[in-house]
């Protein structure tokens, strides 16, 4: 049997350094994760798609209401559960979204979490965990509604962008 070395750990930090630096044309000797994009390589969001409302209660109601409902989701999948690869198109807009929620997760409070600590995936499957399960009727019939919801105002906001 052969030994295999490891000459670099594969970091998706690291290789978003490296892939600026060899757009720029030089090398980056230490590869530190960037903390935020400069303003002018920042996308600008979609206009044509509706501000989303404020939906959640201020009061202490609203909190309680969150918990009873997250107290009538299934028990999560166990730490020893193996993993398995998601490999899926998104639109770059949610997948940029994603790594905005796990970079504001990482921040809160008074320490920064470490992307070891807190792994995109896991604020994924936290998400897909949100939905329910498909042995719950009700979860089936959230999940539809917010389908036809996010389905209905895709194409309403592309119709906009046709019309204008």
């Amino acid at each position: 049997m052969t030994e295999l070395k490891v000459k670099r750990l594969d970091s998706p930090l690291a290789r978003r350094t490296r892939s600026a630096a060899d757009e720029n044309g030089e090398k980056k000797s230490d590869p530190a994760p960037r903390r935020s994009r400069p303003a002018a390589t920042q996308k600008p969001a979609l206009t044509s798609v509706p501000e989303a409302r404020e939906t959640q209660p201020q009061d202490d109601g609203g909190l309680e209401a969150a918990e009873a409902t997250l107290g009538a989701l299934p028990d999560p999948p166990p730490l020893s559960e193996p993993l398995e690869l998601l490999s899926t198109r998104l639109p770059s807009s949610l997948r940029r979204s994603i790594s905005d929620l796990t970079t504001a997760l990482r921040a809160r409070g008074d320490t920064r979490q470490s992307q070891k600590a807190l792994p995109e995936q896991e604020v994924l499957a936290v998400l897909i965990w949100l939905a329910g399960s498909p042995d719950d009727p009700a979860a089936i019939q959230r999940l539809g509604r917010a389908l036809d919801t996010y389905r209905g105002r895709r194409y309403a906001a592309e119709a906009r962008t046709l019309g204008s």
